[in-house]
């Protein structure tokens, strides 16, 4: 999930200088792709018991 999110922003980072002219910040960036990931985390729906059940928590974890 990360590695496809980090791919489409640094994509659509690219795009934006080439064809737009406007430059997006790395710090932005980063702000981007941590929402978007936090954002396709709390959109999932694990049963109890699920293996990713804590995603959201780990992912807190390891970004804080």
């Amino acid at each position: 999930m990360l590695f496809q999110t980090t791919v489409y922003y640094v994509w659509k980072k690219r795009n934006s200088r080439r064809h737009q002219q406007r430059e997006i910040q790395g710090d932005q960036l980063r702000r981007f792709i941590d929402k978007a990931v936090r954002n396709r985390i709390c959109s999932l729906r694990y049963t109890h018991g699920h293996k990713l059940e804590g995603l959201l928590r780990r992912w807190f974890t390891v970004t804080l």
